[in-house]
Parts: structure tokens; sequence; C-alpha cells
């Protein structure tokens, strides 16, 4: 197996600086899916920046309007913290479903975003939470939403000698609830065949929908928006039939394939099953009809 250079920078400066000044070079998180890539020669980095001695990007911090969670915060950090228990508790059911306890230990969270992999579990309810990422680089901090992130199949936004820091989830509306529900052939330790999140902000009266957010994942090069489908509900009283019109426009925005584990058909279909459960929890979790 090829056995790059390994640079331990403390800082997110240095880190920066090590990327950028070294060809070849490939930032190092928690390496459930690096250490693979290499092993199978996917990824043949000539040095790895290791991140894990950079306190500034661990941890989950209360901002003014929300929480920033450093890019290098695990799964099992993710599913122990109070603070997105009591704001965004999707996160927790989400994250106790992420591969095995020892892959939640390792795993991090934004070296699941930056595999970039169709088919990763924390895009899609990030997603629906209108998450936004914080990146640094040689030319300074810039911030950008998840949605405009994802370029490709394994291809994100990031540019020479940047590295994404943090993940910012706003604070959460009043009357505001969101689920998730993914297809897997076992229970545990499987990547989505299909995917779907869905969040929902209700009008006081408990059955208008003001504002819809669907997300898609493993039925697209990228995990996505499904802006039409929002459209669908958003300004009309949440209803079954409009579930089920709000979910069929969504499964007619995926972009599937036919591979070994399912056919583009079956994806899409699963689709539209999968955003109608995620719409109907939401909507109930936001107090809908009460």
């Amino acid at each position: 197996m090829l056995r790059p250079e390994m640079v331990e920078p403390g800082t997110i400066e240095e880190a920066v600086a090590a990327l950028k000044c070294r060809r070849g070079a490939m930032p190092l998180a928690g390496a459930t899916d690096l250490i693979p890539a290499i092993r199978k020669g996917l990824a043949k980095p000539t040095a790895l920046v290791n991140l894990k001695r950079i306190p500034d990007l661990s941890g989950i911090r209360r901002v003014r309007n929300g929480v920033s969670i450093g890019a290098m915060t695990t799964i099992a950090d993710l599913l122990k913290d109070p603070t997105l228990a009591e704001g965004w508790p999707l996160l927790i059911e989400v994250g106790r479903d992420f591969g095995s306890p020892q892959i939640r230990s390792m795993a991090t969270i934004g070296g699941n975003l930056c595999s970039a992999l169709p088919s990763a579990d924390l895009p899609p309810p990030l997603l629906a939470f209108d998450a936004r990422v914080r990146i640094a680089g040689p030319k300074g901090t810039r911030e950008m939403p998840l949605a405009e992130f994802f370029m490709s199949a394994g291809k994100t936004a990031l540019k020479g000698g940047e590295i994404l820091t943090a993940v910012i989830l706003p604070k959460p509306a009043a009357r505001a609830g969101a689920a998730s529900e993914k297809l897997t052939v076992r229970q545990a330790m499987d990547l989505p065949i299909a995917a779907a999140a869905a969040a929902i902000t209700l009008a006081p009266n408990g059955k208008t929908c003001r504002k819809a957010r669907i997300a898609l994942g493993a039925v697209a090069p990228t995990p996505m928006r499904a802006m039409k489908a929002e459209r669908v509900l958003e300004g009309q009283a949440v209803t079954p039939d409009l579930i089920a019109l709000a979910a069929a426009a969504a499964a007619a925005e995926a972009k599937p394939i036919s591979d070994l584990r399912a056919s583009a058909e079956y994806r899409r279909e699963m689709t539209a099953v999968l955003v109608r459960r995620s719409l109907e929890s939401a909507f109930a979790r936001a107090g809908g009809g009460r």
C-alpha cells in the first residue's frame, strides 16, 4: 500500500499551508473513507495532512441564531451532544444508524461531507436543515450553502489548499419538524439504495406549510435538494394528497442510475415512498393538525 508522508499541523493555518505547498497532499480526518480508497488505489496522496490535532476543528458550539459543528467532530460526539438533541434531534437519529460503533468513533462530519458520496448518510438531513459550510484556505475564510458544496460524485467545491472547518445550522423555527428515511438491504453497516429527509415549518394555524425542505440521497450524482417538490408544499394546507403530490415531484427530480444494488426505476419509485414517509413524520413533529 502507498505510504505517503504524514504531516501534523497544530492550527488551521498550518494545515492550509501544508496542503498548498505539497503537490498531491490530502487532508486526513477520520480516514474511514480515505484509507479504503488508498488501499484500492482510488486515492494516491503524496502526503496526508492530519487534522486531528487541531482543536479549533472539533466540538459543537452555540453561535448566533444556531449552532456550529467543527468538521472534525465525530459521529459519536454528535450522539452525546445535548444542544443537538434539543434543537436538531434528527441528526442524533441518523447518527445512531451510521456504520458501526467503531466507525462512529472515528468518522467525522467533515469527512462524511468531503467524501461527496451520493449515498453518504449526513448530507440529506443537513440539506433539509439549510446547513452552511465554512471553508478555510490560502485566501482566507468563506462560507457557502451546503446545497452548493457538492459538485459531482466524489468532488466538492473545495479549491487547492482549502479545508472544511465547520458546518453551521440555523436555529429551527417554531412549529418546525424534520424526519428522514432510507432504504437499505441490511439494518446496519450498509449504504442506502435511496434516502430522503424532509423539514417542514408550519404557520401558526398548524396546517399551512410556511417552509419546506426535501433532500435526496443515493438517487443522483450528488446529494440534492428537490426544490420543485418543496414549492408544491409551500403556502399550501398540508394534506395527505398534497404530500403525495410533493413526493411524486421529488421522485421526478431524482436522477437515479441502475447498478448491481437496484434499478433506476426502483430507486425512483422508492424515492416517492421515502419522501412521503419523511414528510408525514416531519409534519407530525411540527405539530401538524394540532
